[in-house]
């Protein structure tokens, strides 16, 4: 909701917001790129381990088999799945070289860093709260423009352009229009993301737990039969365990589930505590829930940058 008839200068606002938007469309971009590589790694890591098992086995049955036909049958079979397993593991060791590498995270993390820190000035401009309740607002904001692009400036060649947009520049914002555009986005974004991440936490949880049981009762087999084929199996169920729990930790699932509901939260503490107050100064609520938004908008560059 734009709160007042008066605009803020096309020229400073609109210059900031395209830049927004680039970086938003980068940080997007990487991201994507990004965990399409993870789930790669995942699934073809898994398929590796399983296809190389296969081969061992199908190798030592094409050893005793008596038959010539059968023997070649099988040998031929064990020597495909070999050669389709290293293939597997070979093009995961690419993907992680060239898809996952540590620039390519920064390059993600530091652009959605620029991106949010770039609509947290244009908000405060629009609310003229902060440093943006004087006369110099444009120059300040352009001033605020200069500093974080010039921290992007390394992941330039990652960058994405916008579709060129005929939307009019935003106006002002009150107070009513700050909460509803701002801060009542942010908190369902906050929720819904949350929410998200716990599902596939859960069903990662499940089927980990579940090859656990499997490893468990296939342990017995060779336990109680002495059979190694059953040994090898276990192997792979260890590793497919171990993938599932990698890929959770790599995405973060847990880490963000608990600080995004903690950062929504604190948001609508913060409008609480503004609306229960005498006096409600717009400046004090922009300036509360733009410092919740800095402070998660950091805690998850942190992490990313731990990858």
């Amino acid at each position: 909701m734009v709160a007042s008839s008066s605009q803020p200068s096309g020229s400073s606002l609109s210059t900031v917001i395209g830049d927004q938007k680039r970086w938003s469309g980068t940080a997007t971009s990487l991201k994507n790129s990004i965990e399409r590589a993870r789930r790669i790694v995942l699934w073809l890591g898994v398929l590796g381990a399983i296809l190389a098992t296969m081969a061992a086995q199908l190798a030592h049955v094409s050893e005793i088999e008596q038959i010539k036909a059968s023997r070649a049958i099988h040998s031929g079979l064990a020597m495909a799945l070999g050669y389709l397993g290293a293939a597997a593991l070979a093009v995961v060791a690419v993907v992680r070289q060239w898809k996952l590498g540590h620039e390519r995270t920064q390059a993600w993390a530091l652009s959605r860093a620029g991106s949010e820190s770039l609509k947290r000035e244009i908000y405060r401009y629009r609310t003229q709260s902060g440093p943006y309740s004087s006369a110099n607002a444009d120059l300040e904001l352009l001033n605020q423009r200069d500093e974080v692009l010039k921290k992007l400036e390394p992941y330039q060649k990652y960058i994405v352009n916008p579709q060129p947009s005929t939307t009019n520049t935003p106006g002002l914002l009150d107070a009513a229009g700050y909460l509803n555009e701002r801060v009542g986005a942010n908190v369902k974004f906050y929720y819904d993301r949350a929410n998200q991440y716990i599902r596939t936490l859960n069903l990662l949880n499940s089927a980990e737990f579940t090859l656990a049981i499997l490893g468990a009762l296939l342990g017995a087999a060779v336990t109680l039969t002495g059979t190694q084929t059953y040994g090898a199996w276990v192997a792979v169920i260890t590793t497919i365990t171990g993938a599932l729990a990698a890929h959770a930790l790599a995405q973060r699932y847990e880490q963000l589930t608990i600080t995004y509901r903690a950062t929504a939260q604190r948001l609508e503490g913060a409008v609480a505590r503004w609306q229960a107050a005498a006096s409600k100064n717009l400046s004090d609520l922009v300036e509360s829930c733009e410092n919740i938004l800095l402070e998660e908008n950091q805690g998850w560059i942190a992490g990313a940058d731990r990858q």
